[in-house]
């Protein structure tokens, strides 16, 4: 990868140490977080030009409305931003174990689907290198 982490291609993420600590060590390959309307969807997910997220071409229809809990077949109906790298951090101590780890994919499961119209989205980043650590 010639890229490096930039403020627009890399996501900060608290995470507690055990999780850090697996990840450092190569046995977690994948970090999880659920999609919630606001705050963490606008952080996982491109918005169009109006302000609303971007549809999945693949899997939506054009002319129908989209929420961030629609099931949609088990097919997760937005975009997810493009990040290549996870800027992790554990816990919000002033000193504390930094990583930066390369992202090289990205996936959705649906979490307690209800009569299979609605579901919590996860989005999985699947992890590669670990290109920075400092330990505190």
């Amino acid at each position: 990868m010639n890229d490096v982490p930039t403020k627009e291609n890399t996501l900060y993420l608290p995470i507690k140490q055990i999780y850090f600590d697996q990840i450092i060590a190569g046995t977690k390959k994948e970090e999880y977080r659920e999609i919630k309307e606001g705050i963490t969807a606008n952080l996982y997910l491109i918005k169009d030009a109006k302000t609303k997220y971007a549809l999945n071409p693949d899997v939506t229809d054009p002319i129908k409305e989209y929420f961030v809990d629609d099931y949609n077949n088990g097919n997760f109906p937005f975009l997810p931003k493009q990040y290549k790298y996870l800027n992790l951090v554990v816990g919000y101590a002033k000193e504390r174990d930094t990583a930066i780890v390369e992202v090289t994919g990205f996936s959705f499961k649906p979490e307690m689907i209800r009569a299979n119209m609605y579901a919590f989205w996860v989005i999985t980043f699947h992890l590669g290198k670990v290109i920075e650590l400092h330990r505190k």
